[in-house]
């Protein structure tokens, strides 16, 4: 992506490692579609709490979850876990996956690019560019749409409009390979709907807040006959940008939001014994994406000449959330549909078979300026470019197709609780992904470009790519409860996964060649002798650039936990397991090895669930782990010394590293009127060994690896403290004036490290207000005042340290304060 522009070995480097050849960071719209998925719909009505921080539980009401398939007590699940209602996320105002860690201790969200592509990150496992995710979403019980992977993510399936009209999202910590397969070694992200009822009801709600934000839902549920029910719901929301753009190119605001999210169940009992659950779902947002902050300057650096005057406007300004960028059309837009299907028979008094399939569609276009630099040359009416990711038109960052399929059996047999299955995954490219714009160092002409060809630039390289990628996914697994005593269990499973993946993709090597000086003209191929396709290096001549990669893995995965419950209220848990997540290959990026094996992690856990009652009543709960992973994939930047070989980027099996730490999480009720819910994480983690191969496409000698994690340093996204704090206080009315509730919510989550050897974020010390009043008057009316990051605190979410490489630091910015209104028609038999 450098090219053969004259820039320092580390900018070459920087530029390899973080973008890797900006084609790669163009992938192609997600078309994700999951067809019939036969799994646990039935969760229990009645709302939940987080185990941290969330909602209102009573005594009577116990919190039910599905993190082992079946429905099970969350305090007697020998795991660590966290369950948001959808009351919670309505009162914190979430909409999307980006919003979630703000309620969960432990879960970090890796945002770059725009909300829409976030990943999940928890106890240090996170998504490296071009791998698959390390914290798996499931929504309804199937595998989220998720990203290729050629470049940058796609996001995890949690985005916009997802968070509405859930039963609860359930967080999983630690790996749960057995039940929910590969990639889930941080853990599962479990969004479950509700389900359609036998009653007529539904609601209607508006909202609306500063920065012109506008939501507006509504939910009808209908019995269609004894034997049919349906429930419908739509989610609508806009807001302006928070964020001001001040280079006078593009649009005015960032960080925006424009999203419709539709959702459709219907539930067929065909007999006593047979039930049949689809649900139906459409996203789409349009947003003009997030762009991060150039906030530090290196002039002895790289491009920190020309950032020095950007950092100086921005100290000079009063306005703190403010970037600049150059391009005229930028642009986030995802579209998702999804189809899931749950066929359940109950065979026996003891066992029951579920089918499982789905079909889903993902969509995706990027248009960004990745480091949000504004380097102008005013005179040429020109702009040095950095680094983009730029779909041109006809082509999108990122086009998948999914389908799954399931067979799953549950039974019991006196003492023994058992589940077994089978499991068919199946991503296919819905086109070719694409990836055109100018190089880093090229000097450009400002304008709304669409394609490489109507790009002009006076100098500097191109690097177009074309591609796709394909996954099939093979596994069989069973899991089994033995209840050795009344008070002693023991729980052994075994998963053992085929994973196959192929991947494609041309690449050419194109550069600005104008004729007269200070002429811009569009890109021509650097074409040779011995080169005349000028195919990009790696790419093979032979094959019209085309490179073709396959691989393949075979692995187990298991986990096995000795349970035990001193009296009723009070349960002790050991589990030893391990994780795997898959290897694939890197077609944007051939540089070094286009090739990465898969991951491994044993991880180590003990715990303890407490119930108690009384006049003070509650719950805490505890669990403390240990994990090593082993052939962890890293991602480098290489830089030939020598001059004589592009940069470029790998990602290789080099890593070692180690993560222990504690979970809490408790409530306690003070009677009827004020209720405490606190949760914390405390994690550790430490790199302690790189050990870096000799590369086949190139000698190893001739490179220079530059921002290589460093060894005894922490992983990135790892935060080391993250803690949430509450009090929800009843005020005392009649019954005829309603519900008053007053809850005040305190979260801090400690700096940690993001992206390069200086990319830290900013420490989060927020505080969130609420005011709920449901059936005013005694009618089914309820009205909400809410308040987020209530003192204005201003944080980088996600620093990319490029200090000593590009010469200067960017990062992405959280959202500041935000506070508004929200009234909630409620109508139907639910009142």
């Amino acid at each position: 992506m450098c090219g053969d522009y004259p820039v320092t070995v580390a900018i070459k480097s920087a530029c390899g490692e973080f973008f890797g050849e900006e084609k790669l960071m163009n992938r192609r719209y997600y078309r994700l579609a999951l067809f019939a998925t036969a799994s646990l719909q039935f969760i229990a009505g009645g709302q939940a709490f987080a185990q941290s921080t969330e909602g209102t539980v009573s005594d009577e009401q116990p919190i039910i979850v599905t993190a082992r398939r079946i429905e099970e007590r969350l305090q007697d699940v020998p795991i660590s876990i966290s369950v948001v209602d959808q009351d919670r996320l309505t009162k914190s105002n979430i909409a999307s996956s980006e919003d979630l860690a703000k309620v969960v201790p432990g879960l970090s969200v890796d945002s770059r690019y725009s909300s829409e592509q976030s990943s999940f990150a928890i106890r240090g496992f996170s998504q490296q560019l071009r791998t698959s995710a390390a914290v798996g979403t499931y929504f309804g019980e199937v595998v989220a749409p998720r990203g290729s992977g050629l470049s940058l993510q796609g996001g995890d399936g949690a985005g916009p409009g997802s968070l509405f009209d859930l039963q609860n999202v359930q967080v999983l910590k630690g790996p749960q390979g057995t039940l929910f397969g590969r990639n889930t070694t941080g853990g599962a992200v479990i969004l479950t709907p509700r389900k359609p009822t036998d009653r007529f009801e539904g609601y209607l709600e508006g909202s609306y807040g500063n920065y012109e934000m506008f939501r507006v839902q509504g939910v009808l549920n209908a019995p269609l006959a004894s034997w049919a029910r349906v429930r419908l719901g739509v989610d609508r929301q806009t807001r302006d940008g928070y964020v001001h753009n001040v280079s006078g190119i593009g649009p005015k605001r960032f960080y925006d939001t424009d999203y419709v999210a539709v959702r459709g169940s219907l539930v067929l009992d065909l007999s006593p014994e047979l039930e049949n659950y689809t649900i139906v779902s459409y996203m789409h947002s349009d947003t003009n994406g997030s762009v991060p902050q150039l906030f530090r300057a290196n002039p002895s650096a790289g491009f920190g000449f020309f950032a020095v005057p950007q950092v100086n406007r921005l100290n000079a300004s009063d306005e703190r959330w403010q970037i600049e960028q150059k391009l005229i059309n930028p642009r986030a837009m995802t579209k998702q549909f999804q189809v899931i299907n749950t066929t359940t028979w109950i065979a026996t008094d003891n066992l029951t078979v579920k089918n499982i399939t789905s079909y889903s569609t993902f969509i995706q276009d990027l248009r960004q300026d990745i480091f949000g630099t504004n380097f102008l040359i005013p005179a040429l009416k020109s702009y040095i470019s950095t680094a983009f990711s730029f779909n041109p038109d006809g082509y999108h960052t990122s086009d998948q197709k999914n389908f799954t399929e399931e067979l799953q059996f549950q039974g019991r047999a006196e003492r023994l609780n058992y589940q077994f299955g089978l499991y068919f995954e199946h991503s296919t490219p819905g086109g070719l992904t694409a990836s055109e714009s100018p190089s880093i160092g090229a000097v450009c002409l400002i304008s709304g470009f669409t394609t490489l060809a109507n790009s002009r630039c006076m100098s500097g390289p191109a690097s177009p790519n074309k591609g796709s990628i394909e996954f099939i996914n093979m596994a069989a697994y069973g899991q089994a409860t033995y209840e050795l005593t009344d008070q002693l269990k023991l729980t052994g499973g075994i998963r053992y996964t085929y994973d196959r993946s192929k991947g494609m993709a041309q690449g050419f090597d194109y550069s600005y060649r104008p004729a007269t000086p200070f002429t811009f003209v569009a890109p021509t191929p650097n074409a040779t002798p011995t080169n005349p396709e000028a195919c990009s290096t790696g790419y093979p001549i032979a094959t019209n650039c085309v490179f073709t990669g396959r691989t393949s893995d075979k692995k187990p995965t298991w986990t096995l936990t000795l349970q035990y419950s001193p009296i009723g209220d009070m349960m002790t848990y050991a589990t030893y397991s391990r994780g795997y997540k898959q290897g694939g290959v890197t077609p944007f990026a051939l540089a070094g090895v286009p090739f990465y094996r898969p991951e491994k992690l044993d991880n180590f856990e003990v715990g303890a669930k407490l119930s108690f009652r009384g006049t003070v009543s509650g719950n805490l709960n505890f669990a403390g782990f240990y994990s090593k992973l082993t052939d962890q994939q890293i991602l480098l930047g290489l830089t030939d010394n020598q001059g004589l070989l592009p940069s470029g980027t790998s990602v290789i099996n080099a890593g070692k590293s180690r993560m222990y730490g504690v979970d809490f999480d408790g409530q306690l009720r003070f009677g009827s009127l004020f209720r405490v819910d606190a949760a914390a994480t405390y994690l550790n983690t430490k790199i302690q060994a790189l050990d870096l191969p000799d590369f086949t496409t190139y000698p190893f000698s001739e490179y220079e690896v530059r921002q290589a994690p460093a060894v005894g340093g922490p992983l990135e996204l790892a935060p080391k403290w993250s803690a949430n704090v509450g009090g929800t206080f009843t005020v005392p009315t009649s019954e005829d004036l309603g519900k008053i509730e007053l809850a005040a919510f305190y979260r801090y989550t400690s700096a940690y490290l993001t992206g390069g050897p200086t990319g830290r974020s900013t420490p989060i010390k927020q505080l969130d207000l609420n005011l709920d009043w449901r059936n005013i008057g005694g009618q089914p009316v309820d009205l909400a005042l809410f308040a987020t990051n209530v003192t204005n605190q201003f944080t980088r979410t996600y620093v990319q340290g490029l200090f000593n490489s590009f010469g200067f630091d960017t990062g992405y910015l959280g959202q500041p304060r935000m506070y508004g209104a929200r009234i909630r028609v409620r109508f139907g038999e639910g009142e």
